[in-house]
């Protein structure tokens, strides 16, 4: 054994063995532990995608089905201490908590008028932690910040409200 490895050695059910040996032929792995390597980097894929907004989605012949894997959520309310979600029919970033104001909202005004986090958090009465948070929020998830700013002008355009050229997103 190398010296940078760590050896894993774990018992599983007739059941998981089963599981295991199913995933191995579906990938074509040579051997169980193969099998298991590749579904970790699969899963740290996935995971990857759903931290930064996005949704997992099946499209078949008729449409596409959204796939819920639960093992793939992240825990309610366990990574950020001043934000938290809200139901929406299609935008899926975060709020301050206690106030109906996105993270983006301040994070786009310290962008547009060149604050700096303490002078956010008087503009908006918020603590220098809770922009601080927005700020690292914000920042990790900047990909699905710009689909929902082009969501929203895609529907105000879509009834006829006339809109400046989509601003160039950070």
């Amino acid at each position: 054994m190398k010296p940078d490895t760590k050896r894993q050695n774990f018992d599983v059910t007739p059941e998981q063995a089963a599981q295991i040996e199913f995933v191995r032929i579906a990938l074509g792995a040579g051997t169980a532990k193969e099998a298991i390597l590749r579904s970790v980097a699969v899963v740290a894929v996935l995971q990857d995608y759903l931290q930064k907004g996005y949704r997992l989605s099946l499209t078949g012949e008729a449409e596409a089905i959204r796939v819920i894997i639960a093992e793939l959520e992240p825990p309610a309310g366990l990574q950020w201490q001043y934000l938290v979600g809200r139901p929406h029919a299609w935008r899926k970033q975060l709020y301050v908590k206690g106030r109906r104001l996105l993270a983006s909202t301040v994070w786009y005004d310290m962008h547009a008028n060149g604050l700096s986090i303490e002078e956010a958090a008087q503009d908006f009465d918020l603590p220098i932690a809770t922009v601080q948070e927005i700020v690292l929020y914000c920042e990790s998830h900047r990909e699905l910040l710009k689909m929902e700013a082009d969501e929203e002008r895609r529907l105000l355009e879509q009834e006829g409200i006339a809109l400046e050229p989509a601003p160039a997103h950070r």
